[in-house]
């Protein structure tokens, strides 16, 4: 029984920490007053920050380091202005001076080029996770990343407070700064696969260079993995771009769909909403909001940002004749995958002080490919691979799959404990009697056994 449960342990190590690395993540969020506020919802969402910590230096600093998608390098900053009710009490500030790891690479070999965009080039050592509880961790020496600079003269009293970490999902270029090109130079990971996956709503877990099936077996099967190609995009986009076969919108009221022409969709992770396109935000509006914004339920904000950047907001009160459970589903169907994403009411929206907020938004420049961000990506893991250009997704975790054959196993485990303990009862009570038998043959036999049969007859 011992073997057997060891045999069991060992095949059902949930992590491999070889050839991976690991960035726990949390967001960034303004707090919300006590009225609801459509500004404070796209500051929160529109610019979605994400952060991981990285120890760089000798001897090391923790430092907060942004996630963002819009960037292909590794940078430090001087100030973290962006960043509004963040505590950076619990983490230590870089100076590169204080660290003997520190190479001002862009000074030596006078790469003056880099002057002209406020940054040096350097190598450093960081440090970074193997495991999700960031138990493990790993020391990469010599990296190359860019540090903030106000000036073109030397100067490393430059103290920096955080960071950035571009985890573009566009294809890479050959910056050996950029993290992942990096991390597989040095051999740290054989895949530049990355695999986003939310633990709950505010934080989660980044895991670079193996596929699910490969650090969580018992949770991923490889046979349940499908793989399509993204349309390729270089240069300053950065969005992972996707064809979807069929987009559609489920219209409750005559029992039919409703099929989207525009069939793009762009995947990124820096966002925290979804951008519409016009096509949808006005479907939708025919058939479920319209009826509620005549009733003064439903209200479209719209807030601006820049000269001619206007989003369109929807917002409604929580009142009881607000049918939120009747809002129409939104399908989205990839013919590689073979399966049909669906974000309903419960995806789509977010209660702030007794409004709910429509998480689509739409932007009059987002006419042609609807934008997917957190709704999606939270509620469905996808894995990327930059070097092929790939999305992957499991149709099935493995998990969902043998929840009934786990049921049945754990229900097999108590009957065939309860076998055995009976076993080994029976064997016991067997054992018992045997010994017992003995005895009485042993007291049955004890007057012949004490006789001294050398004693002569005559002398009994």
């Amino acid at each position: 029984m011992f073997i057997i449960l060891f045999f069991e342990i060992i095949l059902n190590i949930k992590y491999i920490f070889n050839d991976i690395v690991i960035l726990p993540f949390q967001e960034i969020l303004e707090n919300y007053s006590t009225l609801a506020n459509s500004d404070i919802l796209l500051n929160n969402y529109l610019d979605y920050k994400i952060y991981t910590e990285i120890k760089i230096g000798t001897p090391p600093k923790k430092l907060p380091v942004i996630v963002n998608s819009n960037l292909k390098i590794f940078r430090t900053k001087i100030d973290c202005e962006e960043i509004s009710n963040f505590d950076f009490k619990k983490f230590e500030r870089y100076i590169p001076k204080e660290s003997s790891s520190f190479v001002n690479i862009t000074d030596i070999y006078k790469m003056d080029e880099y002057y002209y965009f406020g940054y040096s080039l350097i190598n450093e050592s960081i440090k970074l996770f193997k495991d999700e509880n960031c138990l493990q961790d790993i020391d990469i020496k010599n990296f190359q990343l860019f540090t903030e600079r106000r000036d073109n003269i030397l100067n490393n009293n430059y103290s920096y407070l955080c960071g950035e970490i571009g985890l573009s999902l566009s294809k890479m270029t050959n910056d050996q700064s950029n993290l992942l090109m990096k991390l597989k130079s040095l051999g740290i990971i054989n895949s530049t696969v990355i695999t986003i996956e939310y633990n709950d709503d505010k934080k989660g877990i980044i895991y670079i260079g193996k596929f699910p099936h490969e650090y969580n077996k018992n949770n991923y099967d490889e046979k349940f993995l499908k793989t399509a190609y993204a349309i390729s995009t270089t240069g300053l986009n950065n969005k992972l771009r996707l064809r979807m076969d069929k987009i559609y919108i489920d219209d409750k009221n005559f029992n039919s769909y409703i099929y989207l022409e525009n069939l793009g969709i762009n995947l990124n992770y820096g966002l925290g909403f979804i951008l519409s396109s016009e096509e949808y935000f006005n479907k939708i509006l025919d058939i479920f909001f319209n009826k509620y914004i005549n009733l003064n339920i439903c209200k479209i904000n719209i807030i601006k940002r820049g000269i001619n950047n206007n989003y369109h907001i929807i917002s409604c009160e929580k009142k009881i004749e607000f049918k939120i459970n009747e809002f129409p589903s939104l399908y989205l169907f990839k013919e590689e995958f073979d399966y049909i994403f669906e974000l309903d009411y419960k995806d789509l929206f977010v209660e702030i002080q007794n409004y709910y907020y429509f998480l689509i938004i739409y932007f009059p420049f987002s006419n042609e490919y609807i934008e997917l961000g957190k709704p999606f990506l939270k509620k469905y893991q996808l894995s990327y691979n930059p070097d092929s250009t790939t999305v992957h997704f499991y149709i099935t975790q493995k998990k969902e799959v043998n929840e009934n054959n786990l049921k049945l196993n754990n229900k097999m485990k108590i009957i065939l404990l309860i076998g055995l303990i009976f076993m080994i009862f029976l064997l016991g009570v067997i054992f018992w009697k045997k010994i017992h038998h003995s005895k009485r043959k042993i007291r049955k036999n004890e007057i012949n056994e004490d006789f001294d049969y050398n004693i002569p007859i005559n002398d009994i």
